[in-house]
């Protein structure tokens, strides 16, 4: 899949990163989904459908950072799975000697340390996935435009989006990388990373956050503010080279 590229990339926490590294990381993941797909069709499910919609955005979040890493020599990604920030940037010795200490060994296995890693002192960048927030009234208009009462696993989105937002568990998300993917046509509603953004970010640039509910299961979350997402749709860094997604994301004020 063709990229148009609005930076050169990005720098933060004394690391690099080209465009070209995040672009290529960009398309290994979308590559990688389309074989996933088809490797699951051969036993007879979607994989997709299986995940659903809320742990979609979660797994093309952690394939995307695991290509991002194996790109640049001085990224790492988080070993710990509640860690932050998903990537971490270890630019010196100092540092990488810094993170094998974030480790225990226990019975001869190295396990990550959450307070070590969550946060890690040294910062790094936090990657979050969105699929877009559905404009006011969609399902009637896609009922009208395709016959269908919802939005599935699949059906491409990029004809009934309002806006981008991205969500996370804290506010501490202060450099993150937000990823826009959308269902394809052209890859059997497999989804694909369509856009990048890059944004600088504080705790007053998301929503209060709420609570989970241990009853319910429900997790503590947070999303961006007005000025969060601003900041962020100011701030591409590469789209897909595509008519349809360069007209609407302009149409929702992306700097395009």
């Amino acid at each position: 899949m063709a990229f148009k590229s609005y930076c050169r990339g990005i720098k933060t926490h004394d690391v690099s990163i080209s465009i070209d590294e995040i672009t290529t990381a960009a398309d290994n993941t979308n590559k990688y989904l389309v074989k996933l797909d088809a490797l699951f069709s051969e036993i007879g499910f979607n994989l997709f459908t299986i995940l659903g919609q809320r742990n979609i955005s979660g797994v093309i979040g952690e394939i995307f950072s695991r290509f991002l890493v194996m790109g640049n020599d001085l990224l790492e990604s988080n070993p710990h799975p509640d860690g932050r920030p998903d990537v971490l940037c270890v630019p010196n010795n100092k540092i990488k000697d810094y993170l094998q200490t974030c480790y225990r060994s226990i019975d001869g296995k190295e396990i990550p340390m959450r307070s070590m890693l969550a946060p890690f002192k040294y910062g790094g960048i936090e990657i979050k996935c969105t699929i877009g927030d559905p404009v006011s009234g969609y399902k009637r208009l896609i009922k009208e435009n395709a016959s269908v009462n919802d939005f599935y696993i699949g059906f491409p989105r990029i004809d009934y989006i309002q806006n981008l937002n991205w969500w996370a568990h804290h506010t501490k998300s202060s450099h993150l990388l937000g990823l826009y993917y959308d269902y394809s046509k052209a890859h059997s509603g497999a989804p694909q990373i369509m856009a990048g953004f890059f944004g600088v970010l504080t705790t007053d640039d998301w929503t209060k956050v709420s609570t989970g509910n241990v009853e319910n299961k429900k997790t503590s979350n947070t999303s961006l503010n007005k000025t969060g997402k601003d900041i962020m749709k100011q701030n591409p860094i590469f789209v897909v080279d595509n008519q349809v997604y360069i007209s609407a994301l302009r149409k929702i004020r992306v700097s395009i």
